[in-house]
């Protein structure tokens, strides 16, 4: 039993404590709802009244038609669980207030003491994260079609282990013994019971005698379809299917780079009065990567990451995406850290240890490794980020835009040629990873900007030909070219240079054969 007075107490430390500092909205929510139990009146907490008392919604305020207050009771339960994880409070506590899941009344329990000494002594501390996303589909036991049910159930099996593997998304998997009544239902019920803000659901259908998968993506706290699509279920073999359907949802829709569902959670939470800490580190890489490459959102997500990983030592999402903040420190010349490259290497080593198996970390990895001349090391890590999941072409991606920002640009290319990307609304990697590290660390264009510079580097005729080498596809003299009418813009290292790095980077890793 908790006395009156610890928990108005608690109440007030929770209250007062730098988490819910400037969060006006969650303070008044937990306000109301424990000041409504201590009163005796927590069974006729709802939705209404927290909007009407707590949020100051008009009066005409419709649950049903707005997920304010849903959102924010999940706001609320998050500060609540990182409050409650923070080491430094620990001893502070006179009781526990939490929100359970499903439901607006608060409970209260007195703090044990041995769990107490438990986190002391090294705990898991709370993580960054991404969205969750509650995977459902259609049971595979209603279907007639052999082929179709079979490839329904691998589904079941398999997807949650792929997308799991991103470690950009959380996965919450549906009761096999559970059956949504209507659309409504299900996004209700992801919701409620898992807190997910993403449904994904599949189904299996016969138009004109032809086996279909249907896939729809739906935003469970706007309601808004994020993403659908439909694949035909053709002679092909099922599994082939299976990895179609994968590269386009990681893609198209969960890759960091351009997937649609994380720019969509990215940008609904930025629209919020304030965003759970969890979220910020990967939300501002989101949002340097799809929204604008800018030194403002750089500088963003540089200082996030760097506050959360000093906040949280073991924190695994932040300390993966400090790191690669780190490669693009070194390619855009920023100043953010005076010893970029120690950083870079402790932040790159920290991503590994704490999230083993993940792609991602291997991809960073492999290219400090480079970066550190470490070159055997890096084709090893290289090899591993492709295997851990080849669904990522994200992580290879990084990979080839890091090398070539070292001017490995064989090895670059060989990478960008063996991830298929054709299919989908992505730029041809063989025309952007070149571009990438010369016109955006800012010599060519910089010296360009005015008539007698621009017509320094080679006027309209120079810049003609690069034009021409990109829609022939013809990189390799796109890069050489751009490489030459750079290094004359430095006069201390030589016009014969960008061709001697271009051949000794490229024999470090034993890959010197032509392009074709």
């Amino acid at each position: 039993m908790v006395s009156k007075e610890s928990i108005q107490l608690e109440l007030e430390r929770i209250l007062a404590s730098e988490l819910f500092g400037g969060k006006r909205q969650a303070g008044k929510f937990l306000q109301y709802i424990v000041s409504e139990t201590l009163e005796g009146r927590g069974e006729r907490i709802t939705q209404y009244g927290i909007a009407i008392e707590a949020l100051g919604k008009p009066m005409d305020y419709c649950p049903t038609e707005s997920p304010a207050v849903r959102v924010e009771a999940g706001r609320v339960r998050k500060l609540l669980e990182e409050y409650y994880a923070d080491e430094s409070l620990s001893g502070q506590h006179t009781c526990q207030i939490s929100l359970p899941v499903g439901g607006y009344t608060p409970t209260f329990k007195p703090v044990d003491s041995a769990r107490v000494q438990w986190r002391r002594l090294g705990g898991k501390r709370v993580q960054s994260s991404g969205p969750k996303v509650y995977i459902a589909c259609q049971n595979p036991a209603s279907i007639r079609d052999d082929r179709l049910r079979s490839i329904l159930y691998k589904i079941r099996s398999s997807m949650p282990v792929m997308l799991g593997k991103l470690g950009t998304v959380q996965i919450a998997l549906a009761d096999p013994s559970f059956a949504f009544s209507y659309a409504d239902h299900a996004l209700e019920y992801a919701w409620r019971q898992h807190q997910a803000e993403f449904l994904l659901y599949s189904e299996a259908a016969l138009q004109s005698d032809t086996p279909k998968l249907r896939y729809v993506l739906i935003h469970t706290l706007s309601r808004e379809v994020v993403w659908s699509t439909e694949f035909v279920l053709s002679s092909t073999d099922g599994e082939q299917l299976l990895e179609e359907m994968y590269a386009r949802l990681v893609t198209e829709v969960f890759s960091l780079y351009q997937g649609i569902a994380l720019s969509f959670w990215s940008h609904y939470w930025y629209q919020q009065p304030s965003m759970p800490e969890a979220y910020q580190v990967l939300a501002a890489h989101v949002r340097f990567l799809q929204d604008e490459v800018s030194d403002t959102n750089f500088q963003a997500f540089w200082q996030v990451c760097q506050k959360r990983t000093r906040q949280y030592h073991d924190d695994a999402l932040a300390h993966l995406h400090y790191a690669v903040a780190c490669l693009y420190a070194h390619m855009l010349k920023s100043e953010a850290a005076d010893n970029l490259e120690d950083l870079w290497q402790r932040q790159a080593l920290a991503a590994l240890e704490l999230n083993p198996g993940n792609a991602l970390a291997h991809a960073i990895f492999a290219v400090n490794c480079y970066a550190r001349g470490e070159n055997e090391l890096a084709r090893v890590e290289i090899e591993i980020a492709r295997k851990s999941n080849p669904f990522d072409i994200g992580c290879e991606r990084l990979i080839a835009t890091g090398l070539c920002a070292l001017r490995a640009w064989n090895k670059s290319f060989q990478l960008s040629k063996g991830t298929n990307l054709t299919e989908f609304s992505y730029p041809d990697p063989l025309r952007t990873v070149p571009c990438l590290y010369y016109f955006r660390r800012g010599r060519y264009i910089n010296h360009a900007s005015t008539e007698a510079g621009f017509n320094d580097v080679g006027g309209w005729e120079q810049f003609g030909r690069f034009v021409n080498h990109c829609r022939a596809g013809d990189c390799k003299t796109c890069v050489f070219s751009i490489s030459r009418v750079v290094d004359r813009l430095q006069p201390d290292i030589g016009v014969g240079l960008s061709t001697y790095l271009w051949q000794e980077k490229s024999s470090d890793l034993g890959l010197t054969e032509s392009m074709t």
